[in-house]
């Protein structure tokens, strides 16, 4: 499962960056997240959006499945469908977020059987993803590596 979020501020044309790069086929959802904009404002974007793009969409609500520790992971289980767990590899968005997990922990602590999927976040790329799931995570978020090419492109 491939997961798409947000820049986090305002984008030229971000409407149409969205709906472009959600009908691609390349990501299974979306997230909404705008940690400093108003409901409303929040809102007003998801209402632009494709009908094909708010079908994918989730309102991301701040904390609610982001995991830094294996011991948060199992606190959400049976409470959410899937988690996000991070920083997975250095983060390509925030300088100096380091990657924080031994590859050989998250490998046996992935291998258990849970009823939540667990999406690595912090780093992933397109170059990575195959890493991500031979790890054995549910999928990865996508952020930095698809926004900082993006926005660099059109400057």
């Amino acid at each position: 499962m491939k997961i798409l979020f947000s820049y986090p501020t305002k984008v030229d044309n971000e409407v149409a960056l969205i709906n472009e790069l959600m009908t691609s086929e390349k990501y299974d959802l979306f997230h909404l997240r705008k940690p400093s904009w108003s409901k409303e404002e929040v809102e007003q974007i998801y209402n632009s959006l494709d009908d094909e793009v708010k079908a994918k969409t989730i309102i991301h609500e701040a904390g609610k499945q982001s995991c830094h520790t294996f011991d948060e992971v199992d606190a959400l289980e049976g409470k959410e469908d899937y988690c996000f767990l991070s920083p997975v590899f250095d983060s390509i968005s925030k300088q100096g977020y380091k990657a924080n997990f031994d590859k050989e922990e998250l490998r046996k602590f992935l291998k258990k059987e849970r009823n939540i999927k667990v999406i690595a976040l912090g780093g992933i790329t397109e170059e990575n993803y195959s890493e991500v799931i031979q790890l054995g995570f549910d999928g990865g978020a996508f952020f930095g590596s698809v926004w900082d090419s993006l926005l660099e492109s059109l400057h």
